[in-house]
Formats: C-alpha cells, sequence, structure tokens
C-alpha cells in the first residue's frame, strides 16, 4: 500500500459521509450559470475553502460568490470563491480575493458556533 503524502500531491479521501454544520446555510450566486441563487449547508471549513452541498449546475472552475448570514451581527455578503471539486452532491470551493480577517472572522465563529452545539 502506498505511504499517504500530506504534501498537497496526494491526500487520503474520507470514507465517512460528510455531515452539515448545523444551522449554517450558505446562499451561493453564480450570475453566469442562473439568474436565481441556491441556499446550501456548509458541510466543513479550512483556510483555504469551504465544503459545500453543490447543486449538480456548478461544475469545477465556476466562479461564485458566498452569502453567510451567521447571526444578527455577522453578515458576510457576496465574498468570491471558484468551485474547485464535486463529488456527488458535495463538493468544495476555495476563498478568491478573502482578506485573512474575513476569513479568520468567519473561522472564529464557525468553532464558537461548532462548540456551543
Amino acid at each position: 500500500m502506498p505511504e499517504a503524502r500530506w504534501d498537497g500531491e496526494q491526500r487520503p479521501r474520507r470514507s465517512r459521509r460528510r455531515l452539515p454544520i448545523h444551522g449554517v446555510l450558505v446562499a451561493i450566486d453564480a450570475p453566469d450559470v442562473a439568474a436565481q441563487h441556491w441556499v446550501v449547508d456548509a458541510l466543513d471549513i479550512n483556510a483555504h475553502g469551504l465544503g459545500l452541498v453543490l447543486p449538480p449546475e456548478l461544475p469545477e472552475g465556476t466562479v461564485v460568490e458566498l452569502t453567510f448570514k451567521l447571526r444578527d451581527d455577522a453578515v458576510f455578503s457576496r465574498l468570491g470563491a471558484v468551485v474547485r471539486h464535486q463529488m456527488g452532491s458535495s463538493g468544495g470551493v476555495s476563498f478568491e480575493g478573502w482578506s485573512a480577517a474575513e476569513r479568520l472572522k468567519l473561522l472564529e465563529f464557525l468553532v464558537e458556533h461548532y462548540e456551543s452545539e
């Protein structure tokens, strides 16, 4: 069996089904694909992107805008991202043009939200 590499070239796939982050919905706008936006569940997040339940109309490479309403005082609106992969009903987007402060604020909220569940 080949040794797993953690340098970004090869990563073992998760064998379990990813579950939504409870209560975190994301609106996805893709004006080049559809006039209406989709509202989907967030699955997971890291410093470079986000796992989402993605509609099949959004192939890899599609430029999208993400909007989060996390609580009364925290709204992230129309932040840029690119669809990086699609696997069945889930996929991943990478953050494009987000400042480190914006990514940190989102990560802080999600960790706080996760720990309060």
